[in-house]
């Protein structure tokens, strides 16, 4: 049984319905896509896929014909993270959480900056993430545009 998936994805850049119809065939070429549908007035994109995708490429597709991810960086301040294990576990949940495009977790600081895309998660869900890994987390600081 095949399991499909949705997301929306906000994108900039686009003006017109050929942007839209060009925006979709690059969405479809990238494995495990297997529908996208462009609301110009909202610019965004809802993507139907098969498979888990590497959202890093589908942006980078994105951005290679000019119509950027609109980006955001959370900055998550993470309670009780004793060692690398610790840094390990929570680098990894957020990197599994839908959207998120790059993490860095810095121990000594005991800090973690999150770039995600817009539309997909917000820093509430990712602080959710950490908390229940078992971390008390609360959201620093969000920059608006990261791109």
């Amino acid at each position: 049984m095949t399991t499909t998936m949705n997301g929306t994805y906000q994108l900039q850049g686009m003006s017109c319905g050929n942007c839209a119809k060009h925006a979709e065939k690059v969405a479809q070429h990238i494995d495990g896509v297997t529908g996208a549908s462009v609301d110009l007035a909202q610019q965004t994109i809802s993507i139907s896929f098969d498979q888990p995708i590497d959202e890093n490429k589908l942006s980078e597709a994105f951005d290679k014909i000019g119509y950027s991810a609109v980006t955001r960086l959370a900055e998550l301040s993470i309670d009780g993270m004793k060692c690398n294990g610790c840094v390990k576990s929570v680098g990894e949940a957020l990197m599994d959480a839908p959207g998120v495009l790059h993490v860095n977790v810095d121990l000594a600081d005991g800090m973690a900056m999150v770039k995600y895309w817009q539309g997909r998660t917000n820093p509430e869900q990712l602080a959710s993430i950490v908390n229940e890994l078992g971390f008390p987390t609360t959201l620093a600081k969000t920059e608006s545009d990261a791109a």
